[in-house]
């Protein structure tokens, strides 16, 4: 029988105790009630309903039918002033499905401000102040949201909410600002009008190689100094009794992000679970109805590449809609 000597014996120990720990961890991540709990959500910028963008929308749904979708839904659609309010309503409810969730999308469109009874701003806008001999047939996604009082704000939420509801569609609950640009005035306003739960929260870093020399980046740096990748929900308390839950867009969306960036996203909230292997982490990532055809293609990478991650390291993950249990 050979004899082993110290050196053998140490590196036996060690790949032992590295094998028993692996065994351990797998076995407590299979025992453990928490999941990666992904949600994939849609701005809907109020500025166009293309065709081919729709077609790849459809495309996404038919080869993943298993994932809903948080749908953040943009009324400045209705209120173009060549808008056809059913083709409008057709085409949004061409690319929804059952499990969907509906919530609001706001960029500050002048049509959309106006028709809610809200002077329009010109500025501070993310590419420089607005012309408006050049806002035909309508301008203002680019102007900060936060540019608007507490006020103005509930105006244009009510406003937006009525005209969903008279279109068919469910009252909203949760919102995401354009560009991320919820301040805490924003938020005040979505808490008066009854939403719950917010989502503009992001890593502003994601944003930087593409808005850094605007105002996008700067000012969404400023309002979400502390948001990761793998920052999870946490309530904002707003004074006055009313808080809201703010659910972190930290994995950004496909404009920003590509597939590979997408599962390291994951990944850092994998290493969340494992921390606390009986806790559900959250994910957020996503895309615009409006860059569809360009931009799906990294989700869809990045989807693939969660689930074969996903299944390869025995991950428990799920698609879901909302923050559950909080």
């Amino acid at each position: 029988m050979a004899i082993l000597s110290g050196r053998s014996l140490l590196f036996v120990t060690k790949r032992l105790a590295a094998a028993w720990f692996s065994l351990s961890l797998c076995a407590s991540l299979a025992s453990a009630q928490g999941k990666v709990r992904i949600v994939v959500s849609v701005d809907w910028e109020g500025r166009s309903l293309e065709a081919e963008n729709l077609a790849a929308f459809n495309a996404f749904r038919n080869d993943y039918p298993k994932i809903p979708l948080q749908l953040f839904l943009n009324a400045a659609y209705y209120t173009k002033a060549d808008a056809d309010p059913k083709l409008v309503t057709d085409n949004i409810r061409s690319v929804m499905r059952p499990g969907d969730e509906q919530g609001l999308h706001i960029h500050a469109w002048r049509s959309l401000f106006t028709a809610a009874g809200v002077t329009f701003k010109t500025e501070p806008a993310f590419k420089g102040p607005i012309d408006m001999e050049k806002c035909t047939p309508d301008c203002g996604h680019d102007v900060n949201v936060t540019a608007y009082s507490e006020a103005e704000l509930r105006k244009v939420i009510a406003f937006s909410i009525k005209t969903l509801k008279k279109h068919g569609f469910d009252h909203p609950h949760s919102f995401r600002a354009g560009a991320w640009q919820a301040d805490r005035k924003v938020l005040k306003a979505l808490a008066a009008e009854g939403f719950t739960l917010d989502s503009s929260a992001t890593d502003a870093d994601f944003l930087k190689e593409r808005w850094g020399k605007t105002l996008l980046y700067p000012v969404t740096k400023k309002i979400w100094p502390d948001t990761r990748a793998s920052t999870q929900p946490y309530t904002i308390d707003l004074g006055d009794g009313k808080k809201i839950l703010e659910l972190p867009n930290n994995g950004c969306l496909a404009d920003y992000v590509s597939g590979e960036s997408i599962l390291d996203s994951f990944q850092k909230n994998v290493a969340v679970l494992k921390a606390n292997p009986e806790k559900d982490v959250y994910l957020s990532i996503g895309f615009h109805q409006e860059t569809a055809v360009k931009y799906l293609p990294n989700l869809r990478k990045g989807i693939d590449l969660i689930q074969a991650a996903a299944a390869e390291q025995k991950i428990p993950v799920e698609f879901v809609v909302q923050p559950l249990g909080l």
